[in-house]
């Protein structure tokens, strides 16, 4: 749809609509030369995210690769960076990407349904980019991914929210959504609480959570049991 708008007409929305609180967000130089950059502002996510040099960050549902080299410089030469994904195609793309890039602290991980195989008690930071909408039984998912999370670990989602004004809503899938209300609702239901809340994307919510004071996770094999073989049916890819 975006490419059937002449240049010129797509200036004149764009520039007249800045007085809208999600258009005012956009960078709208950047998204006509650079595209995505424009309106998922990924220098100042990962200022908001945090990352220390050594962290050990996980990417679940790292799609097409777009977040790993700025995970890979912000984590360092002694950190690590994990890129899941359950599509083994996409793994095999993943994987092509890293070694053309270079990312030499890029592990691509073939992900499971109900479990995104990273090591226990490593993950300083696990987190989703437009993926969130897709998972299913995410509250067992997310209670699970607890015995990953190192001591302080944390847990980040971006994801589009409905009600986007034109046009920063001609670039969002129809249902490729999640209210933001929806997911703090489920992460405390899967234990953790809210620790940051960040408002200056134009179309995505982008919240982290930590785990809830007290909770305890007592071992994999515990927490695996309750969520079950089943329980999470979902898929990553498309998106990102």
């Amino acid at each position: 749809m975006i490419r059937s708008i002449p240049l010129v007409l797509w200036l004149t929305i764009a520039l007249t609509s800045v007085g809208c609180s999600g258009l005012a967000k956009v960078d709208v130089g950047k998204v006509l030369t650079s595209g995505r950059d424009g309106w998922q502002h990924p220098d100042q996510v990962i200022e908001a995210l945090e990352i220390s040099s050594g962290d050990r960050v996980a990417e679940i549902g790292a799609g097409s690769g777009y977040w790993l080299p700025r995970l890979s410089a912000a984590v360092g030469p002694d950190g690590r960076v994990y890129a899941v994904e359950v599509d083994a195609q996409l793994v095999a793309h993943l994987e092509a990407f890293v070694a053309e890039e270079k990312l030499e602290n890029v592990e691509v991980i073939l992900g499971a349904y109900a479990d995104p195989r990273l090591p226990d008690g490593r993950i300083d930071l696990a987190m989703t980019c437009l993926t969130y909408h897709h998972i299913e039984g995410r509250i067992d998912y997310f209670r699970a991914l607890q015995v990953d999370l190192a001591p302080g670990g944390r847990v980040a989602h971006l994801d589009d929210r409905p009600g986007s004004p034109a046009p920063i809503s001609w670039f969002q899938a129809e249902g490729h959504w999640t209210d933001p209300e929806l997911i703090l609702s489920e992460m405390h239901d899967a234990g953790y609480k809210a620790a940051s809340n960040f408002e200056f994307l134009p179309a995505q919510s982008f919240q982290v959570f930590a785990l809830e004071d007290g909770t305890t996770v007592t071992g994999a094999d515990e927490l695996a049991g309750s969520v079950g073989e089943n329980a999470t049916k979902r898929t990553l890819r498309g998106d990102r």
